[in-house]
């Protein structure tokens, strides 16, 4: 009987955990992601990402990008790093996911922010690499918060098996460098979705 109690206990808690899952929606008007290239040691310029989607499920963070939303401002430019960094014809987006834990993005007050380390896995172009992201979370009202990098995430282009491809722009475009550790910036915004109340 005891553990007849035990057992009905352990279900009804697990059906009670699965009840109160918590989705949040990535907001993909509201979040950027920027990254810079340096060429020739002295030229920096900044690029973006102009799609993200994702998800804050349990904890469980997934973010994807097209790579076809990449925008350097230059189209030819874009064609390129497409083909030949992104290796975009095979591969098609850029992803991030994580664990993250509830308390970073579930207890902060409307209005109040926390720092936090959130280690990740990025894939791009065939390759994962496990990083970490250092970042400001805040909450800005009941059911929306932000994280915003508070420092550069380095991508190592040698971790990626990326150098050939920028070895390939480097050539096409004649210059002398190009940097194979590229900074990236992003704010990404999260909206907790709730059920639809019964009519």
């Amino acid at each position: 009987m005891k553990f007849y109690s035990l057992v009905v206990g352990a279900v009804l808690a697990t059906t009670t955990f699965a009840l109160q899952a918590e989705t949040w929606k990535l907001d993909t008007d509201s979040s950027t992601l920027h990254f810079v290239s340096v060429k020739n040691d002295v030229v920096a310029e900044t690029h973006r990402f102009t799609e993200l989607t994702g998800e804050l499920t349990d904890g469980a963070l997934e973010i994807s990008i097209p790579v076809s939303s990449l925008d350097t401002a230059i189209p030819i430019r874009n064609e390129r790093m497409l083909e030949h960094l992104f290796k975009a014809a095979k591969f098609e987006f850029v992803t991030a996911t994580a664990q993250v834990p509830a308390e970073i993005y579930s207890s902060t007050t409307t209005g109040g922010s926390l720092p936090a380390i959130i280690p990740m896995t990025v894939f791009i172009a065939g390759e994962s690499v496990e990083l970490e992201a250092a970042v400001q979370v805040s909450r800005i009202g009941t059911d929306r918060v932000v994280a915003t990098t508070s420092q550069p995430i380095l991508i190592n282009a040698q971790d990626f098996k990326l150098i050939e491809g920028i070895n390939k722009l480097q050539e096409i475009a004649g210059l002398n460098a190009i940097d194979q550790v590229i900074p990236v910036t992003f704010t990404v915004q999260f909206e907790r979705e709730r059920e639809s109340d019964e009519s």
